[in-house]
Order: structure tokens, then C-alpha cells, then sequence
């Protein structure tokens, strides 16, 4: 059973880092459709996300930091979700369902960060000894209080 934590993390972090990769290799592509939904500072905010997605990702599938690298991406989604997939402005019901899905889909994937954020990275996370030290000798998966 311990096994399941670092599948989960791996099966969870993967989309994160693939994503945010994707921002740096198709720079151009993603400013433009960030520009066309209206995010301010487009460029910008491709690279700050594309880089919170990669250290968020990693430091969840490692287990380093992986509450603060969850709650990284947590943010992400939320705000994309709010920001760029604004299906309630939309006229065309096709082009609506579609940016309803993807922005149901981050609030799903945010609640998930949340409960690494929560639960933190449990067993086979790099960070083990040093993180049951700095939460007062608590098992690492013991809930922040």
C-alpha cells in the first residue's frame, strides 16, 4: 500500500511538468492564446506559470517541498481556470461546454493539489527524515494543523 503515494504523486505531478514544459517550448503559441483570453501580460504570465508548473510538478513527484509545490500549482489552476476558461462569457454553446469542462477540470485537479498541500507527500518522498524533523517528529501524511 505504501507504494501508492509516490504512484500517485508521479500519476499526478506528470501532467504539471509536461504542461509547464509546453509553455516554454511553444512560447509563441501559448502568449498568443493567454493574449486571446484576455490575461494580462501575457508573455509573462506564460513563464511565471510554465515555471511554477515544472517546480510545482517536480517538487510533488519528489516529495521536496511538495506542499509548497502543490500549492504552487493550486494557484495555477485556480486562476486559469478563472482567467482563461471564462465559459460564462461565452455565446457559442459549443466553445461554452468545452472551457466549462476544462474549468471544472482545474477545480478538480486544484482540490487535489489541496490535499497534497493538506496530507503532504507521505511515504518514499525524498524530504522524509528532514520533513518528519521539521514538523516536530510528526509522520510525514499527518495532516497540517
Amino acid at each position: 500500500m505504501g507504494l501508492l503515494a509516490p504512484l500517485g504523486r508521479l500519476l499526478f505531478s506528470v501532467i504539471f511538468i509536461t504542461s509547464g514544459l509546453n509553455h516554454f517550448f511553444q512560447l509563441q503559441a501559448m502568449t498568443a492564446y493567454a493574449q486571446a483570453s484576455g490575461v494580462p501580460d501575457p508573455r509573462l504570465a506564460v513563464l511565471v506559470s510554465g515555471g511554477a508548473l515544472v517546480v510545482g510538478g517536480l517538487c510533488v513527484l519528489l516529495g521536496v517541498f511538495a506542499r509548497l509545490g502543490a500549492a504552487m500549482i493550486a494557484v495555477f489552476l485556480v486562476a486559469s481556470a478563472v482567467m482563461v476558461h471564462h465559459f460564462w462569457r461565452m455565446e457559442d454553446p459549443v466553445q461554452a461546454q468545452n472551457n466549462l469542462i476544462h474549468f471544472m477540470k482545474n477545480l478538480s485537479m486544484a482540490g487535489g493539489a489541496l490535499l497534497v498541500v493538506y496530507f503532504g507527500p507521505g511515504p518514499f518522498s525524498l524530504s522524509r527524515k528532514k520533513r518528519e524533523a521539521s514538523l516536530g517528529g510528526m509522520k510525514l501524511g499527518t495532516p497540517l494543523r
